[in-house]
């Protein structure tokens, strides 16, 4: 017995010395070669207790990291989100180094409350707890726990299983008393690979969802927000009972959540004040037809409301009245959709308040009937079946046209406090949002010079008004020699003129001179020159190796027409062969013509997509490649 417990003994220590701080680190090196750090676990603890007739809600964070590369100082600084509705609280952290058998702690001694000026359109009393971990460097580790107070039980979020670094561990626990339902939601993770348990434990169940080995999320350019990208479980509360056995219903399905919307704006529509009749008599007239009303209406809102995202607690949620907007002057989105259903309501117009996500967040109101599927709030006005979305935080959006950030999202639509519609708001197709440019030049001295006219539609003059209204001379200049910039970086505006900035209803217009200086060269008599001014997109494949998809503002055409005056005593040798390529993503058309002394090149290209996905990006490439060939194609012109 005394030989069998001394080898035991001797295996013990041998193991123990084997998983030595410096053995793990190198472990996790030739494990990861690549990686600058990894989080070897990643852990939430929920514990949900019925208490009388509510529940108690309790989160416990714990992660660690390990630094394994050279680059450290990105993993110095952190920080943890907190908030009325979810309190952090009983925060620890701290550096771990090697010692020669174990991990030493040095704590972080100092935490910072900073504001979450993160620009959302919803705003509520958020804050990040902010903290740099002490002596960070490669072979040391950071640690840190915290406990999360949920002070309202449709606020159970989201949990991710990826991150910026590759997670060894990642575990959700789920500890609640028996009669408390939940139902989860899985996002970008194939959810065989996640192991779930399922026990009873002193009378209460532990659900638990794990996945080991997590590769790390790879951030590439124009990709959409973290949330379409990282593996993740959103969970709710579907129902409880209090202790004296009451059903208590939360979330589960969006007559439920919309019960509890209905709660945010109940009385808000039917509110009356003598300021806005007052306001409303110089604003529409009897005249006016309904949608004429609605229009002007918007337009005043845009005009006169100052749009601030600022607002605590609850009020993250709850509109103010149309007339304390209309006192202010200034509001967030929720304040600005109430003046605007205000006011309509006193001019006798119906109108709705309608919550709704942006394209920042990848979710339903049919798949995730949570809070977590909207971060913004506009109105609806709807006219023999057409669905106008007023979207007041979009300074220069032109009425009938839905702010670019809100296509294709659900928008959930309060008729009362029984009735609501789930919409889908419309994709603008790329032919309402058109750059078009028409322009003549011609050859002076390896040089071209001409005049030219742009007009801009839909988004792309939205986009660009942003740009150019309240820009310095200097700045506006600076940008439009980017927008029309011509054959080479020897491009200049020499003068221009633009109509249209303040008229929401009109498109942009634009005059222009402008000049390029040694673009071309004449050899023996032959003048080979490249119509094709604009290089935009040439060459602009997609990786072969890209992972996630790529986002796009908005679909839209770029059209020119171009006119080369062909020079007195020259004729045109070589035209290029008309070119086409009609993909569902990227497209373009190419037609040359002479005529009467001129070559006419008519070229268009588009883009068609909001969210490309990997199986169209061989599209792209295919079509990209051909449209750099085309792009380089030349006319001839030889003296006579």
């Amino acid at each position: 017995m005394i030989i069998k417990s001394l080898i035991v003994s001797l295996i013990g220590i041998a193991s123990f010395f084997q998983n030595t701080p410096q053995k793990e680190i190198e472990a996790l090196q030739k494990q990861y070669p690549d990686e600058n750090a990894v989080f070897t676990k990643k852990y939430e603890d929920y514990d949900i207790k019925v208490v009388g007739d509510s529940l108690v809600i309790k989160v416990r964070h714990t992660e660690e990291m390990a630094i394994i590369g050279d680059n450290a100082s990105p993993y110095a600084r952190d920080q943890v989100y907190t908030s009325s509705f979810a309190e952090a609280t009983n925060l620890e952290a701290s550096t771990l180094s090697p010692g020669r058998r174990k991990w030493e702690a040095l704590a972080v001694s100092e935490f910072r409350n900073i504001s979450d000026n993160d620009n959302s359109v919803f705003y509520d009393d958020s804050e990040f707890i902010s903290f740099t971990y002490p002596g960070v460097k490669k072979g040391t580790k950071t640690s840190l726990s915290y406990e999360v107070n949920i002070t309202d039980t449709h606020f159970l979020g989201s949990d991710f299983f990826e991150s910026f670094a590759p997670v060894l561990d990642a575990k959700f626990t789920f500890t609640m008393d028996e009669s408390v339902k939940l139902k989860f939601k899985f996002f970008n993770v194939d959810e065989s690979e996640i192991t779930k348990t399922v026990e009873t434990k002193n009378g209460r169940t532990v659900m638990s969802f794990q996945m080991k080995n997590v590769p790390k999320v790879e951030f590439e350019a124009s990709t959409p927000s973290y949330n379409y990208l990282a593996g993740h479980m959103s969970s709710m509360i579907e129902s409880y009972q209090t202790e004296d056995g009451e059903e208590v219903k939360i979330l589960g399905d969006t007559d439920l959540l919309y019960d509890w919307y209905w709660t945010f704006i109940d009385g808000l529509k039917e509110t009356r004040s003598d300021q806005i009749e007052e306001l409303l008599k110089g604003i529409v007239s009897a005249e006016d037809d309904e949608l004429t009303k609605v229009k002007k209406i918007y337009y005043w809102v845009l005009d006169n409301i100052k749009y601030i995202a600022f607002e605590d607690g609850m009020r993250g949620f709850i509109p103010h009245k149309g007339d304390y907007v209309c006192t202010k002057r200034y509001g967030d989105c929720k304040d600005m959709a109430s003046i605007i259903v205000n006011m309509l309501n006193h001019a006798g117009i119906e109108a709705h308040y309608t919550w709704i996500g942006s394209r920042k967040l990848p979710y339903k109101y049919t798949e995730l009937p949570t809070a977590s599927v909207d971060n913004h709030m506009i109105a609806t006005y709807i006219k023999d079946g057409k669905y106008y979305f007023l979207d007041a935080t979009g300074q220069y959006q032109p009425f009938g046209l839905p702010t670019s950030m809100i296509q294709g999202k659900q928008a959930l639509i309060a008729f009362d406090k029984d009735k609501y519609e789930i919409k889908e708001v419309p994709v603008m197709k790329k032919e309402d949002n058109v750059m078009k440019e028409e322009f003549s030049y011609s050859l002076q001295d390896g040089g071209i010079k001409g005049t030219g006219h742009v007009s801009l539609t839909g988004y792309a003059k939205v986009n660009n008004s942003f740009r150019m209204i309240n820009s310095s001379k200097q700045q506006t200049d600076d940008y439009l020699i980017r927008l029309l910039n011509k054959g080479s970086n020897k491009f200049f505006v020499d003068d221009y003129n633009i109509d249209g900035l303040g008229d929401l209803d009109a498109p942009i217009t634009l005059d222009y001179d402008f000049r390029v200086e040694d673009y071309y060269r004449e050899i023996n008599g032959s003048i080979y020159f490249n119509m094709n001014l604009d290089k935009a997109f040439s060459n602009v494949r997609i990786e072969e190796d890209r992972k996630y998809p790529k986002e796009l503002d908005y679909k839209y055409i770029d059209r020119s027409i171009s006119t080369l005056n062909v020079p007195e005593g020259y004729e045109v040798k070589f035209l290029p062969k008309d070119s086409e390529v009609d993909s569902n993503v990227f497209g373009y058309t190419m037609k040359y013509r002479e005529e009467e002394g001129k070559v006419i090149l008519d070229r268009s290209y588009y883009l068609d997509y909001l969210l490309m996905q990997p199986e169209d990006f061989a599209n792209w490439n295919e079509a990209i490649d051909k449209f750099t060939k085309d792009n380089k194609q030349i006319v001839i012109l030889k003296k006579k």
